[in-house]
């Protein structure tokens, strides 16, 4: 049994409730479902983050247990899994908005309702104490001087002296900069008790989290007095299953209503977001009504209830989620009692899921179990190694080999690239006798323009792998030529060029759906030598190497152009079943992105909606 090629769909209403990392495409986790699981089967998610998949396996009709270490993974889980009553929700949600809206008067200015304000931070000289703002110092290249000294400066949170108010508009997009105005705003603030929630971050100077930061310091101290005030009166909810949705509502606002979101091309290129991995303010940053969010949000919120709350009327599945570590909660299952597992592991150093969730976990008034959290973190306090990590790995897979039933499965989803994090990780299924039967690269629903623009954009989806629980592991296969040849393969496809991460990638799948020998998961640069040479993005095929007839078999446009002649020569096709044959067709040397396959096809083909049409009768015309 093998799973589609697929096109993450973009998240339905029910998965946009909330604005956390990671969520999984809820088509390509369906498939995964209906391939290798069946009506009543019991399934856990040891870090069930956004909660989808237990969404999907409820809807599928599956017994499925959710955990998760970090309180809001929990609380998002728990709601999308068994969402509250929606007119009991509703009655809690739509008071606490008008309890925000009596807020108002800390965001009118002249009568009218503030939309955002624009803030610029202010940095003390550490030579002369001068304060600097990147308004009144010098820049030379990319840094800022002291205008006075010439000290370097430097305007994050560790030297943050405060800010001064740059500009105001309101909910008509007028815009005032008179001084006087503006002054008056710096000063407003309300009455909560913040210190409730005004906790230590978790120290952390590679995602910006200094010494002595506070959850405080990320807002504007009006934005964290009316939060404050949000929070206690949503904590006071007697009704457990409301309480949690009421306090996942107000959580979704918190992060776009803080200082993290960047003030850029007067938001010309986009809406403001907090994008960047790390506790960042940037020197010029918004500070937007929160009631604003909290109104938007409502309605969202209601929608994505409402679209729950229907489709589990007619599932006969079921879902449970703990806030507790993986490893804890898997001990309490009946040994040989699971039929899958969902795992989509911590992606070793790459990101510190829980510390940056402060943002939103601080006001959950939840104890967080760091010292039991998989990770690899340069942390401070509560030390995550990469030994550690590896001990973790294997302990878990232990754990699912010892809870599922002989041929169980597991469908593994892990984004990332670290040979390092993927030899840890196969290596642990390999010593407890996982086989691997599946494995494919999924490209994502959006990829962002950003990264479209980007010369190297090969790595920007998810890899999934199923295992299977066996008596008996074949011998692996040791073969360097074999993925020589296939970089080979990959580098011919694209005209000599290829970008690292596609190459690495093909290497990965290659191993998996091979069985060879995850030794050579460190060896990949050794690999690809003796037929290319390489900078930071890209392989280059060595001249007296390049093949003109094999480029030309396998040149990725021509297999591109073939495959949509064959597709459509009978008529339209929707855009996602031509993407999905190309997928298959281009799987040996890279699938490329959608909006790649477009350009490919623009002579020769219409993209229209969601249908695509044959604009020319031949298959010559397509080169």
């Amino acid at each position: 049994m093998k799973t589609k090629f697929l096109m993450a769909q973009t998240h339905p209403s029910e998965y946009l409730i909330h604005k956390y990392w990671a969520r999984k495409p809820s088509n390509i986790i369906r498939e995964y479902i209906k391939t290798y699981f069946n009506e009543g089967d019991k399934v856990a998610d040891p870090f069930c983050g956004s909660g989808v998949f237990l969404a999907e396996a409820k809807k599928n009709n599956l017994h499925v247990e959710g955990y998760d270490v970090n309180p809001i993974a929990y609380l998002l889980s728990e709601v999308t899994a068994n969402p509250p009553a929606l007119d009991a929700f509703d009655k809690e949600a739509k008071a606490l908005v008008r309890f925000s809206e009596g807020f108002k008067d800390l965001f009118t200015l002249n009568g009218n309702e503030i939309r955002y304000v624009v803030h610029e931070v202010e940095s003390e000289c550490p030579a002369c104490g001068r304060k600097g703002s990147i308004s009144n110092s010098r820049k030379i290249g990319s840094k800022y001087h002291c205008s006075a000294c010439d000290e370097r400066l430097s305007f994050n949170l560790e030297k943050f002296a405060g800010t001064r108010v740059v500009k105001i508009i309101d909910r008509e997009n007028r815009e005032y900069t008179d001084a006087k105005l503006l002054g008056e705003q710096s000063k407003k603030s309300s009455k909560g008790n913040k210190s409730i929630f005004n906790k230590k971050l978790v120290t952390n100077r590679r995602i910006l989290a200094f010494p002595g930061m506070t959850l405080g310091n990320l807002f504007t101290p009006r934005v964290f007095d009316i939060f404050t005030q949000l929070f206690e009166k949503a904590h006071k909810i007697p009704d457990e299953k409301v309480r949690n949705a009421i306090l996942l509502f107000l959580t979704s606002s918190v992060a776009q209503s803080s200082r993290l979101i960047p003030y850029r091309n007067n938001l010309q290129t986009g809406g403001p977001a907090w994008t960047v991995p790390g506790f960042w303010i940037a020197p010029l940053h918004l500070e937007t009504n929160p009631i604003i969010h909290l109104q938007a949000r409502y309605k969202k919120f209601i929608k994505g209830i409402e679209a729950l709350t229907l489709q589990y009327q007619k599932s006969e599945g079921s879902a449970s989620v703990r806030n507790i570590p993986a490893q804890l909660a898997l001990q309490d299952i009946r040994d040989s009692s699971l039929d899958g597992i969902f795992f989509d592991p911590p992606y070793g150093d790459n990101v510190p899921y829980v510390e940056f969730s402060a943002v939103w976990n601080g006001f959950l008034k939840q104890k967080i179990d760091y010292a039991n959290e998989i990770i690899v973190s340069d942390r401070k306090e509560h030390i995550s190694s990469w030994d550690k990590y590896k001990t973790d790995i294997e302990s878990i897979v232990a754990l699912f080999y010892k809870k599922l039933k002989t041929k169980g499965k597991v469908v593994m989803t892990f984004n990332n690239l670290d040979p390092k994090a993927w030899k840890i990780v196969l290596e642990a299924f390999a010593k407890f006798s996982f086989a691997c039967i599946d494995a494919k690269y999924q490209i994502p629903a959006v990829v962002s323009s950003k990264s479209q623009m980007a010369s190297n954009t090969s790595y920007v989806g998810d890899y999934y792998c199923v295992f299977e629980k066996v008596t008996k592991q074949k011998p692996n296969n040791f073969d360097l030529f074999h993925l020589t040849n296939k970089a080979r393969e990959v580098l011919h496809s694209r005209n000599g060029k290829a970008p690292r991460n596609l190459v690495y990638r093909i290497f990965i799948l290659t191993i998996l759906n091979e069985n060879m020998d995850l030794a050579l998961i460190e060896q990949f640069d050794d690999v690809v030598k003796p037929v290319a040479t390489s900078d930071k993005e890209f392989f280059y095929l060595r001249d007296e190497l390049f093949d003109q007839k094999q480029a030309k078999k396998l040149d990725v446009n021509s297999l591109i152009q073939t495959t949509a002649y064959e597709q459509l020569r009978k008529g339209k096709k929707t855009i996602r079943e031509l993407y999905a044959a190309v997928l298959e067709a281009t799987d040996a040397v890279g699938s490329p992105l959608l909006v790649e396959v477009k350009d490919i096809l623009k002579d020769n083909v219409l993209f229209e909606k969601e249908y695509c049409y044959l604009q020319k009768e031949s298959k010559t015309l397509f080169g």
